[in-house]
């Protein structure tokens, strides 16, 4: 498929990928645009509560396909993905349930696509939501240190970080990739199931010679944690350790495994007793169970009693 020139539209296939997001869906598929290039796919991982009786009321137009089993963030989202090449978009816009896009965001993240080919992925600047003058990230930055990657920009103030810039990775809640991209280098990887998805499909468009880029004039508000829970969450944690574990057989070198040894997993044994102290013990044994399981080299849903009474989005 060829790739849109300067003057033509983008088309794109905005995915929403919902668990139980209740009014946070609503106002996710009320932020995107209606601008006679974009449609909405809302792919529903088996919620249990009424999030969707909820947007059919509010936007009875909207395309839902309903999944009969919580798949996964990877797998939920390739449903998608899959559809926006086969019936011929420009570009996929994968959102969370719980992202909110500013008005111009949509038309400022195509700005990069209309300029240069080789760009894959583009992400806005991601704040928190909009009640707080705080960022979620500015892009994403691969350091192989502390669970081997990093939110640009997290917790600063709104204003910082104003250029846009290549990035390393553009965090899954909010990324618009290019479909001719998608046809080069294949979808998400699915048995990563959650967290760290984005950090490897990025790198595989990099290694194809494409580029992930953060687009500074974009804005997106991210109610962030809502599904998967806290932050430092047994369910988080485990599935960061054991896709990073996934992520460096695939892809590391040597030097990459030993930042990984250094300071996230030789440490582990100090931070549990650091973390046993705040009621936190049971996550860092999680940690240290998705290392395993990423050697073991186990894929898809985590074991079930990582879950309390969510699974995650991302």
């Amino acid at each position: 498929m060829a790739d849109v020139s300067n003057d033509a539209p983008v088309r794109t296939l905005a995915i929403v990928l919902n668990f139980n997001g209740g009014p946070d869906l609503v106002r996710c598929v009320a932020s995107v645009p209606r601008d006679g290039a974009t449609d909405v796919l809302v792919i529903d991982n088996a919620s249990q509560d009424d999030s969707i009786a909820q947007l059919e009321a509010a936007h009875p137009d909207v395309e839902v396909l309903r999944l009969e089993t919580n798949e996964g963030f990877c797998v939920g989202n390739n449903r998608g993905l899959a559809l926006a090449v086969e019936r011929g978009y420009d570009a996929a816009l994968l959102l969370n349930d719980d992202i909110e896009l500013h008005p111009d965001a949509l038309d400022r993240m195509r700005i990069p696509f209309r300029l240069r080919e080789t760009i894959a992925v583009v992400g806005p600047k991601v704040l928190y939501d909009p009640e707080r003058d705080t960022i979620w990230a500015a892009g994403g930055a691969l350091d192989y240190r502390q669970n081997l990657n990093r939110l640009i920009g997290n917790g600063r103030r709104v204003g910082e970080f104003p250029r846009s810039a290549t990035v390393d990775y553009v965090p899954g809640c909010a990324m618009l990739i290019r479909v001719s991209a998608l046809e080069a280098i294949g979808l998400l990887a699915p048995g990563y199931f959650a967290y760290l998805e984005d950090v490897e499909f990025c790198h595989r468009a990099r290694a194809a010679g494409f580029s992930t880029h953060y687009e500074a004039s974009a804005h997106a508000y991210h109610r962030a944690s809502r599904v998967s829970g806290a932050r430092y969450s047994a369910l988080r944690k485990y599935l960061n350790a054991r896709n990073s574990v996934h992520f460096l057989r695939q892809h590391a070198r040597l030097r990459h495994w030993a930042g990984f040894f250094t300071f996230d997993v030789l440490p582990l044994p100090f931070v549990w007793l650091a973390r046993a102290l705040r009621g936190d013990g049971r996550a860092v044994r999680a940690k240290w169970r998705g290392i395993r399981a990423g050697f073991r080299g186990e894929t898809g849903a985590p074991p079930a009693d990582l879950f309390a009474t969510t699974t995650p989005s991302e």
